[in-house]
């Protein structure tokens, strides 16, 4: 390409991308040589790795991620630009020519969301998701670009052993240029086209200060100290970029509430499932304001509290490379000073939505059903683990959702004083894999009485959890297992115990984890369609009438408990047998691969859909339009209990799972069904599950190859699964199960199984770590299991 070294793009972006390449040395044959030379993957939920205050691979990711997100935001709106005759028009500074664009009709910009964090995993690592203007995850063609751009130096080097880093470099930024050719038809290299991107970033935000609705690049971040560093590398990419004023950093917030607002801001008045009301409440403001962060004070955060006030008022009209400190709090801020926060949203809409939706749903469950919520809510104290993460900062917004349920809230580890590290033995991952009580609050927790829940360090994952005095002795997990996902355990079998032993007296911690929140969700559901009467609908032949139901999928993974999958099993038996608007409905029960964006992927396909993680990282979907319709053909819309049902099914986020949402919801329907925390647990026993990781060498690891839909098992090597096949079979053939899988972001191999009782689980386990340590040394030999 001729004379792209001398571009105006080139000369911005390459000290950007020099300065935050991964640590890098010649070799002895003068080559280059990475200090890492393994690819860096985008995983489930971006990427995550160890950070380093410089020249390392999270450093690198936040660059590139940088420059994607940008990507987006300029493929979104410069053809909005284009199509109202934007493009070329003389904005710079001009207050009457901007009076004079926003005349022409209801110019829809696009926000476009990234989110530094690494959600459960340990306090020093970080990581960064992109959120696409839907408020999802980036489709699978975009994880693959961004992942290519972040492995460019890699890629690269293995294709030209003998090039300098200004070769390496030069790759990178004609791979810049060429997506931005191919995603958003504009020539990099050309001056005239980069400096377009200047004039647009200027003209949306024109825009953003007059209209209610904003659009920029929204930037999140939770608890991490590290994230103000990464938070900075985002916003030097994107001046790089010349995507100066567009960026709404909003600082501290739930990755679930990035998800919405992104998907709130591009889409309500246009998509039915978004309740518009809100906009319009009297007193409920969009934009930041002065004051925005006095919470802070509040909270011991690592970091300390001015660089999140610097970053969160910015500079006005000044790019956030050449801001200077801020020296004054936020409460000796004036409001002349701050005029350009007109320009951007806060997070209030999120709480203010949510609150609000509650509202009419808690007022039509009431009316509808002849006051359930307010007979059956009891006063009650809920003790939540916040995980020293970001649902400490921000649970408190929906006080006045926890006084309409009678509950109070008992905040722990939620940063109250310099000793709280995010995750550090307490959080969602911690009491979920551990079955211990988080640090904390111990002593107000080990009552029977007591219902506890915990988040993690984002907040998309909850579980419940009580110290159960009724149940039989655990036996406990010793402290040299590593474990990451284990559902709470009984010696039992399905509901029943297995023999007639006494129930000891000892405490033991249960674990209330995603399928027991499926059970809970759906059972409220199968209640609300219970009561609805369908209409006078047209005779129709079989094939007709098949075409016509909706859909409603349970969706979930291999490591969900046997227990559930025949408890769920039966609730959709009794569904089909015991109400009538189930004859209309098909209802699956779907298995899928480990990671939300696969549920996610499955679930888009129902009219409703229920998905969870047994971590508990889970909410309900539901394609309204495909709703609508089908109540229409039932006759069934203006139905009072279809109407409630809607509203339930509505107020869940819509764009991901969120676990103060779901938290909300939880408690609504165990006041709508009148059940306790031991009701609700006792919808099923689990088998004594669990399972364990094996570090293993990347090189093998890619060739243990699980079923592609739901890893239930392997299909290759197939020596290896028949040899788990006849371990399991051997110890416990009645209710024994096994399966293993890599990690899809870490060099482990992880091993599930589940069995009648603890001691066959712990020797299904034994024996398969022992065949999976075999092949991974090259000798496994397929034989019979050992006697133990």
């Amino acid at each position: 390409m001729p004379n792209r070294k001398e571009s105006l793009f080139y000369e911005k972006i390459k000290p950007c991308i020099e300065k935050y390449l991964p640590r890098y040395s010649p070799s002895e044959e003068g080559h280059i040589q990475f200090e890492c030379e393994c690819e860096f993957s985008y995983g489930n939920s971006g990427f995550r790795d160890k950070y380093q205050s410089a020249s390392c691979d999270l450093l690198n990711a936040l660059n590139k991620s940088g420059i994607f997100v940008a990507l987006l935001f300029v493929k979104y709106n410069y053809e909005t630009a284009k199509r109202h005759n934007l493009v070329g028009g003389q904005l710079e500074g001009g207050g009457k020519d901007f009076h004079h664009v926003c005349g022409l009709g209801q110019v829809r910009w696009k926000n476009v969301g990234i989110i530094i964090t690494a959600s459960h995993n340990p306090h020093d690592e970080n990581g960064v998701k992109i959120i696409d203007q839907n408020g999802r995850q980036i489709n699978e063609v975009y994880e693959s670009y961004l992942t290519d751009l972040v492995n460019r130096h890699l890629r690269f080097l293995r294709k030209n052993e003998k090039c300098s880093i200004d070769a390496i470099v030069d790759d990178i930024i004609d791979c810049v240029a060429r997506l931005f050719k191919e995603e958003a038809h504009i020539d990099m290299y050309d001056d005239v086209s980069f400096e377009s991107l200047r004039q647009l970033d200027h003209m949306v935000h024109c825009f953003n200060r007059h209209n209610v609705l904003k659009a920029n690049v929204c930037i999140g971040f939770d608890t991490r100290s590290s994230s103000l560093h990464l938070n900075q590398v985002l916003l030097e990419t994107l001046t790089h970029l010349n995507i100066c004023k567009c960026v709404n950093n909003m600082c501290y917030v739930t990755t679930p509430c990035m998800h919405f607002v992104v998907y709130f801001l591009n889409a309500v008045n246009v998509d039915e499932a978004l309740d518009s009301e809100v906009i319009n409440l009297e007193g409920c403001t969009l934009h930041k304001e002065v004051g925005d962060l006095d919470y802070l004070t509040r909270f011991c955060i690592p970091g300390g509290r001015l660089p999140p006030l610097e970053l969160y008022y910015g500079g006005g009209e000044q790019p956030y490379d050449q801001l200077s400190h801020i020296q004054a709090a936020t409460n000796t801020l004036q409001k002349s000073d701050v005029t350009h926060l007109m320009g951007y949203n806060s997070d209030r809409i999120y709480f203010a939505y949510f609150t609000h939706a509650f509202r009419k749903l808690y007022r039509c469950l009431d009316e509808t059903f002849d006051g359930p919520l307010t007979k059956n809510g009891e006063e009650e104290i809920i003790h939540v683990d916040c995980s020293n993460g970001i649902a400490s900062l921000k649970l408190d917004n929906f006080g006045d959702v926890f006084k309409m349920l009678k509950k109070r809230i008992i905040k722990i580890n939620s940063l109250e004083d310099e000793g709280g590290v995010l995750n550090f033995q307490c959080g969602a991952d911690y009491v979920y894999s551990r079955r211990k009580l988080p640090r904390g609050g111990r002593s107000c927790l080990e009552d029977g009485h007591t219902k506890s829940c915990s988040f993690d360090g984002d907040a998309d994952r909850i579980v419940y959890f009580y110290v159960d005095d009724r149940g039989r002795k655990e036996e406990g997990i010793p402290e040299e297992v590593d474990t990451t996902s284990s559902p709470p355990m009984r010696n039992t079998k399905w509901d029943h115990p297995q023999n007639d032993e006494p129930f000891s007296c000892a405490d033991t911690v249960s674990i209330l984890d995603g399928p027991k929140m499926i059970c809970l969700f759906f059972k409220c559901i199968t209640k609300m369609m219970s009561h609805i009467q369908v209409g006078k609908i047209d005779a129709n032949s079989e094939p007709e009438k098949e075409k016509q139901k909706i859909n409603i999928t349970i969706v979930h993974t291999a490591y969900v408990n046997s227990a559930f999958t025949h408890h769920v099993n039966e609730e959709k038996r009794r569904a089909s047998e015991d109400v009538d608007l189930f004859q209309h409905i098909n209802l699956n029960i779907v298995c899928t691969k480990t990671g939300i964006k696969y549920l996610d992927q499955v679930a888009r396909r129902s009219t409703i859909a229920i998905l969870f993680e047994p971590n508990g990282h889970g909410t309900i979907y539901t394609n309204v339009s495909q709703l609508d319709d089908w109540a229409t053909r039932l006759d069934i819309r203006n139905d009072k209990y279809f109407i409630a049902l809607r509203k339930f099914l509505l107020f869940f986020n819509q764009t991901t799972g969120d676990a103060m949402v779901d938290f909300v919801a939880i408690e609504l329907c165990l006041s709508f069904l009148h059940l306790r925390i031991h009701d609700w647990d006792g919808f099923y026993t689990p088998l004594p599950s669990l399972y364990v990781n094996l570090v293993g060498p990347k090189h093998m690891l890619s060739k243990i190859i699980p079923h592609p839909e739901h890893e239930k098992y392997l299909v290759a090597p197939q020596s290896l699964q028949n040899g788990i096949d006849q371990i399991v079979q051997t110890v416990d053939a009645t209710h024994g199960r096994c399966f293993i899988r890599p990690s899809g972001t870490e060099s482990l191999i992880r091993i599930y199984a589940e069995a009648t009782t603890v001691a066959q689980r712990d020797e299904i386990l034994r024996l398969v770590r022992g065949a999976v340590l075999q092949y991974l040394a090259g000798a496994y030999v397929q034989s019979a299991p050992c006697a133990s």
